[in-house]
Formats: C-alpha cells, sequence, structure tokens
C-alpha cells in the first residue's frame, strides 16, 4: 500500500485531538440570568457551579421538560411569573424523588408555588435592614451562619426574610423590617425525600457581589448536594436570548493519544504489508466512506481521500486473488 495512506489517517486522528470545539453561547440582559454576562448578571454564580457539577437552563414550563423525572437540583431566582398548578405538580415529583429545590426571592412571586406545594413558608416581601452593614444599610453583613453551610460570611443586597419557617441562616437581633429582631435569610424545609432551601436575597448571587460572596456561594453549591443542576429561566419575564454567537476552546496536543494514534496505523501498516489481512474483505458501501472519519476538515480533500480509500480497497482483493 503506498505510505502516504497511513501517514493522512495518522494526521486525521491526530488533528481530530488538536481541532477546536465550537461551543454555542447565548447572551442575554435579564436580570439574574446565567447568560447574562453584566453586572446584575448569574454568570459567574452559574460559572462556579459548572466547574463542580453538570448545569443545565430550563426554558420551558416544567411540565412540558417533565421536571419530575429528573434528578438533581432546581435552582429558581427572583421569579416574576406565576407558577402553575401543572408545575407545582411536577416539582412535588421532584422533590418526592429526592430532589433538591433552591429558590432566591425577595419580592414574593414564588409563594405562589410555595402556596401550591402546601408549605407554610413565606417570602416577606419587605426590606430587611440591619446595624451591621457595607457602605450603607442596604447592603447588610451576615456572619451568623452554621459552619455546615459556609465558614466564609455573607454581604447581602437588599435583602428580604423568610418568615413561618424556622431558619439556618439569620441576621443579627438588631435587624429590621416590621419590627427590631433577628429574620431568618436561609431556610430549609423537608419535602418528601427532598428539601427545599430558600433564600431571601438572590441578588447576593449577581456577578457584581461574586467578589464578596464567591466562598459563600462555593460552600452553597456543595450543600445544595450533587448531580445536574437545572436553572429556572422560564419564570422570568424579561428573558430576552438576544444573541447568539459561537467560541472555539483550542485543545492542546494529547501525546499519549498522538502516540496510540500512531502506534495503531503502525501496526495496521505492518499487518496489510505483511499479508496477514490479505483474506480481510472491505465492504462498506460507498456512501460511507468518508463518513467513518467523522467531520473533516476543510482542508482535506475528500475525493482525493476516497481515492485512498479504494486503493485501499482495489488492494485487498488483489491479495485476496493472489493468495488463491
Amino acid at each position: 500500500m503506498n505510505p502516504l495512506v497511513y501517514v493522512v489517517i495518522a494526521a486525521i486522528g491526530i488533528s481530530m485531538l488538536v481541532f477546536p470545539i465550537a461551543i454555542p453561547v447565548f447572551k442575554s440582559s435579564s436580570d439574574l440570568s446565567i447568560f447574562n454576562t453584566n453586572w446584575n448578571g448569574l454568570s459567574e454564580f452559574a460559572r462556579l457551579v459548572a466547574e463542580k457539577r453538570d448545569i443545565r437552563p430550563v426554558i420551558y414550563p416544567y411540565n412540558t421538560v417533565r421536571l419530575g423525572e429528573m434528578r438533581g437540583v432546581l435552582l429558581i431566582f427572583s421569579p416574576d411569573m406565576e407558577f402553575s398548578q401543572a408545575e407545582a405538580d411536577e416539582v412535588k415529583k421532584f422533590l418526592e424523588n429526592g430532589g433538591t429545590v433552591f429558590i432566591a426571592d425577595d419580592f414574593g412571586t414564588a409563594n405562589s408555588l410555595l402556596e401550591k406545594l402546601g408549605v407554610k413558608a413565606r417570602f416577606l416581601k419587605r426590606e430587611v435592614r440591619d446595624i451591621f452593614y457595607y457602605r450603607n444599610e442596604k447592603f447588610p453583613f451576615v456572619v451568623k451562619i452554621p459552619p455546615e453551610i459556609s465558614n466564609a460570611p455573607l454581604l447581602l443586597n437588599v435583602p428580604s426574610a423568610i418568615v413561618f419557617a424556622g431558619g439556618e441562616v439569620f441576621t443579627s437581633k438588631a435587624a429590621y423590617a416590621d419590627k427590631i429582631g433577628e429574620y431568618a435569610v436561609m431556610a430549609e424545609l423537608k419535602y418528601g425525600s427532598g428539601r427545599i432551601v430558600l433564600f431571601s436575597d438572590p441578588s447576593a448571587f449577581m456577578n457584581e457581589m461574586m467578589g464578596e460572596n464567591r466562598n459563600f456561594s462555593i460552600n452553597l453549591i456543595d450543600y445544595l448536594g450533587t448531580g445536574t443542576f437545572y436553572f429556572d429561566e422560564v419564570h422570568r419575564s424579561d428573558f430576552n436570548p438576544y444573541s447568539m454567537g459561537t467560541v472555539y476552546i483550542h485543545r492542546e496536543l494529547d501525546r499519549n493519544k498522538a502516540f496510540q494514534i500512531i502506534l495503531a496505523v503502525a501496526i495496521l501498516a505492518i499487518l496489510f504489508e505483511s499479508g496477514i489481512l490479505k483474506r480481510v474483505r472491505i465492504r462498506l458501501p460507498i456512501r460511507k466512506k468518508v463518513e467513518i472519519f467523522g467531520n473533516l476538515p476543510e482542508w482535506v480533500d475528500r475525493e482525493k481521500l476516497e481515492a485512498m480509500i479504494e486503493q485501499i480497497r482495489a488492494g485487498s482483493r488483489l491479495r485476496n486473488r493472489k493468495s488463491y
């Protein structure tokens, strides 16, 4: 067989290891969207999650995507659209199957979901201020956090509070909303085999706050559990993926895999040239000739490659005839 054929095969195999991967990227200007890379987006938090877990945006109603059949963690940030009963039923199934639902809200829209789930806890719908703050009282510091949740402090951004529930993370006892006292910022509720985790300040996770809350966010990811993290994008009325681009991730050559490809081609060459494979008949239909190589780069001449493969087939047939 022409030695050039082996060189081409090895080159194509190695090129597959170094060609960049094309990944589609959406962008959005919606508040607290994982597709929003501006100061008010959630892209940095989503990136932290992606470093530890698989992530998937939910852009269709829960009953459409059959949320109840999924496993992992559902994250809902600052919804401003009501939840239907059909969606609540899917959330029930998700929880009863051991899932975790994390709801970060301050305006109280998520109360409609809590009500349909039969949960007494509610978001207060009012701002909570504290005497311990950064810059001004709209940015209170929270340091009363159990170590199993996080060992890092938390900076809030115009938070609300959670009422009619116990609580895991609290303000100081000098905070004020309806009256002076201690208010729950985070509360966990058991539901079936799963759990609901409520958080009263979604803004604490937006890109502008990641400098202060990065460590808390990393700890929270571990606390919420394993499996796929599903980010709710459907209950946001201003969700607008206004553009789509492509990011190319360049890969470095894996020397071990390159060596394996070259070795495999060398063995193939020895077997063909020694006649060990002389009885092997290549019966690929013409339409499959190039497809076995996958998506070839533009610089590969498909016609020449097909001709080379045909030479391999012809050589095999010739050897088979001579062997008899």
